[in-house]
């Protein structure tokens, strides 16, 4: 890790576009820290930093219970367990449940046993509202923080709902696009952020094709980085770069109706960070079953790998995937179906299917690496390493469940059944 702010193109972006639409396509700890490192597994060193790689493994670590002791939300009731799009759950030191719920604009906070204790913020764009809520996690002295997405904001709350303070997240760059991830440790926030580097509309050589080539980024080579800003939205420093999703670019309309669309192709790998609360971060690039740690100074720990090559994608993956892309809209018919597949072959789609796609740092340090499912998959699987690297096993739980937290023998998800209503959902956790 550096200290020094990595490079972004320095050209304002000077625009008379109204919209700049950015279409996203659908993709769809309870070990014993103690444990000795398996005699399988292999361990290197390459410039203090331990290499470990694991036989593959599909041993199982934990099952899920197939019913939840817990289970908040409904498709009719009360307005407090109605919930839109649920964005995070996390757990404070009461076990209190703090959801946010990004489409409502709202922090409800439950207690263990869920009971409505109280609702913070609300749509907007004034001080303690929001137009894009991407999360909301308790800080080390108890306030609430939360980001906005579109306006990059940090909002802070006290115990009581009481609105502290608010931030804008300060570059890195001209005009950066900035994905919150979550908090990052005491008064840290970790983010992954990417340059758009529009070419400036109002120079004489410009042209809608200068503007699409610039943003357009089939083969995934552009590179994002992952960086911490502290809660007052300063930037801090960057943690690490990894490599970008593959894109394509199209546009519709003209002068100043004309938007731009950014389609994230499919199977293209995203990269995914996490963080614990005491400040331990945790990423993989989803080209390869392979993260690294990083402890709370920002300094590289550890490269775990799987003796594992992600599975090749094949024409079964991508009718599947063109299927499951509706969103729950009006299934595509044969025609519609066939349509699509003849436009996605003709895009350089990845030879392989992503590797993992989300990482998971239970209170215990296990790290858990959820494998990449095609939209529409009943289970999923998720790798679980020890603290030292080792793979511990898997845990296989049906798709529709978002796991948020691991800890005290329990998850927490954010689950979705068939009608599209969310809920928030614990789980007892039996390990094997």
């Amino acid at each position: 890790m550096t200290n020094e702010h990595f490079p972004w193109p320095r050209e304002p972006l000077h625009t008379t576009v109204a919209w700049l639409c950015l279409v996203l396509a659908p993709l769809a700890a309870c070990g014993d820290n103690t444990e000795s490192l398996p005699s399988a597994a292999q361990v290197t060193d390459s410039a203090g930093i331990a290499i470990v790689t694991n036989p593959r493994g599909d041993g199982v670590y934990a099952t899920i219970a197939p019913e939840p002791v817990l289970s908040i939300g409904a498709i009719d009731g009360p307005v407090e367990v109605l919930f839109g799009r649920i964005a995070s759950v996390a757990l404070d030191g009461a076990a209190n449940l703090i959801v946010a719920d990004g489409q409502m604009g709202e922090i409800r906070i439950f207690d263990a046993s869920g009971v409505h204790l109280q609702t913070i913020g609300g749509p907007g764009e004034g001080p303690g509202e929001f137009r894009a809520l991407a999360g909301a996690w308790p800080a080390a002295d108890g306030a609430i923080v939360a980001v906005d997405q579109r306006l990059d904001r940090i909002t802070r709350f006290g115990r009581d709902g009481e609105l502290l303070a608010t931030a804008t997240f300060q570059g890195p760059g001209e005009q950066p696009m900035i994905r919150p991830i979550r908090l990052a440790g005491p008064g840290l926030f970790l983010s992954r952020v990417e340059s758009l580097n529009l070419p400036s509309l109002m120079d004489d050589a410009f042209s809608l094709a200068d503007a699409l080539e610039s943003i357009s980024d089939p083969s995934g080579s552009r590179s994002e980085y992952l960086v911490r800003h502290d809660l007052e939205g300063t930037l801090i420093d960057t943690v690490t770069a990894v490599p970008g999703q593959a894109t394509q670019t199209s546009a519709q309309g003209s002068g100043t109706n004309l938007s731009i669309q950014i389609l994230r192709m499919p199977f293209s790998p995203a990269a995914a960070g996490t963080a614990s609360p005491e400040g331990h971060m945790a990423v993989t690039t989803g080209r390869s079953y392979e993260y690294s740690t990083y402890n709370p100074t920002g300094t590289p720990e550890r490269i775990v790998r799987l003796a594992e090559e992600p599975t090749l994608r094949t024409d079964a993956h991508l009718e599947a995937w063109v299927r499951g892309s509706t969103g729950g809209r009006e299934p595509m018919d044969d025609t519609q179906v066939e349509a699509a597949l003849r436009r996605y072959r003709e895009m350089p789609l990845p030879d392989r299917l992503p590797a993992w796609n989300s990482l998971v740092i239970a209170d215990g340090g296990e790290i858990w690496a959820r494998r990449f499912a095609i939209r529409g998959a009943e289970t999923v699987a998720r790798d679980v390493f020890g603290t030292d690297g080792s793979l511990l096993g898997q845990v296989v739980a049906p798709a529709s469940l978002r796991i948020q937290h691991v800890g005290d023998g329990r998850v927490t998800v954010i689950s979705t059944d068939d009608l599209g209503v969310e809920r928030v959902e614990v789980y007892e956790l039996q390990v094997r």
